[in-house]
């Protein structure tokens, strides 16, 4: 997370007045898109972070990249060719070692009014699989209960079935200040016997591992608080989530904390739910899933979630087209990519997915829904509020034009001769 910050440095924002962790400083994070310190964090001893990617190109410049697509392309490909990280020795998180009590000190946030509590938007689980001992990093919000306890949305993926094999008593280490190329990475979606620790390695040249109590952590953690998940439940929720639409209540397991270990001067990293950085940190990853199965049937320019779906329920996906029906193709992969995808726009490369004006053009010119629409009942996202017991209607829009008889689609331009270019170059 420090090295992040210096990307980030002459963005930053630096609030010196005291505010409360409970709205005060979601509130700030809501009405900036930059990322933002703040030094005097009301009840605590220890600052806070927020909104620290809370810009698609933070990435790209902390990568080393020349435009999102480049970071989606590295993100498919460590997916595909995860590698061993190399083992940091000495982590600072080792400066101080406390009991489960030492969970009070951090600045635990309220968000929304009907939140069920304080929360932790930030927590990386790392726990070993009981019978291979791969390791799976994960994010999951905690609710605080106090006495450091916190119950844990668990879905029903990887750290889950972990969690069942262990006989719902599973030993975990929850790190907090991992930097957020190490987020990006450890929310993709990858085969139950590939570690995310692995497919970090792949994505970023700076990330390590260190290890405590026989759990491989990112090294650059903050704090790491080890405990176990176990078989007792509490409710958890609502709380607001990446569609900025409460998630509802459910009985989740309870992570109990028995040791924690943070750096001397550790600093407390904050995800506005529903806020940008929330949405890169989920949507970004499955934007490269996305990409690398549409790449096997379809030749692909881009792939993006969009903003008016959470980058999370919609997709633009613009391809070169070869042949009639390769857009339906091409749609229907992505949803396969990424389940909880609603509605599917397949466009042609002339569109341009990061222009909503562009891609509505293309559906009032090119697109005929008796014709183009393809529409499938599936399986969707708990977080549609419009879905009926997570099942939805899902539909691929093809708003290519016909490879026969384009050049009716072309958009027509005045041709700007030279002399008239320099002229306005010239025009203040």
């Amino acid at each position: 997370m420090r090295e992040f910050l210096k990307v980030v440095e002459g963005e930053l924002v630096e609030v010196e007045e005291e505010l409360s962790p409970e709205f005060e400083i979601p509130a700030v994070l809501q009405e900036l898109d930059r990322p933002v310190l703040f030094d005097n964090v009301k009840g605590h001893d220890v600052p806070v972070v927020g909104n620290l990617c809370c810009r698609r190109g933070y990435l790209v410049e902390a990568l080393g990249e020349e435009d999102w697509d480049g970071v989606l392309r590295r993100a498919a490909e460590a997916i595909e060719e995860p590698v061993e990280p190399d083992v940091e020795d000495a982590p600072a998180f080792l400066d101080v070692e406390a009991g489960p009590s030492f969970v009070d000190r951090l600045p635990v946030t309220r968000f929304y009014p009907e939140d069920a509590g304080p929360y932790v938007t930030t927590s990386l689980f790392v726990a070993l699989e009981p019978e291979t001992g791969v390791p799976n990093a994960s994010v999951h919000r905690m609710l605080y209960l106090g006495d450091g306890r916190f119950a844990v949305r668990l879905v029903p993926r990887h750290l889950y079935r972990y969690w069942v094999k262990a006989g719902k008593d599973l030993r975990v280490a929850v790190c907090l200040g991992v930097d957020p190329r190490t987020m990006f990475a450890c929310c993709a979606r990858v085969p139950y016997e590939v570690s995310e620790l692995d497919v970090a390695a792949a994505f970023w040249d700076g990330f390590k591992v260190a290890e405590v109590e026989g759990i491989p952590v990112p090294a650059e953690s903050e704090v790491v608080m080890v405990g176990r998940l176990t078989g007792e439940t509490a409710p958890e929720g609502p709380f607001v989530d990446v569609t900025r639409t409460y998630d509802e209540r459910r009985d989740q397991p309870v992570f109990v904390v028995e040791k924690v270990y943070a750096r001397e001067d550790f600093m407390f990293p904050v995800i506005l739910p529903g806020g940008e950085e929330h949405r890169i940190m989920m949507g970004g990853p499955a934007e490269a899933t996305v990409l690398a199965h549409v790449e096997r049937v379809s030749d692909v320019v881009k792939v993006r979630l969009t903003p008016g779906g959470g980058r999370w329920l919609h997709a633009v996906v613009s391809i070169r087209k070869r042949v009639e029906g390769e857009p339906v193709n091409a749609g229907l992969a992505a949803l396969a990519a990424h389940p909880s995808l609603k509605h599917v726009v397949v466009v042609d490369e002339d569109v341009d997915p990061d222009d909503p004006e562009q891609v509505e053009y293309a559906l009032a010119t090119r697109f005929q829904a008796d014709r183009d629409l393809h529409v499938v009942r599936a399986a969707g996202s708990t977080l549609d509020p419009s879905a009926e017991d997570g099942v939805t209607c899902k539909a691929v829009l093809d708003a290519t034009a016909p490879l026969e008889g384009r050049e009716r689609f072309e958009v027509v331009r005045v041709p700007v001769p030279e002399r008239v270019r320099r002229l306005l170059e010239r025009l203040p």
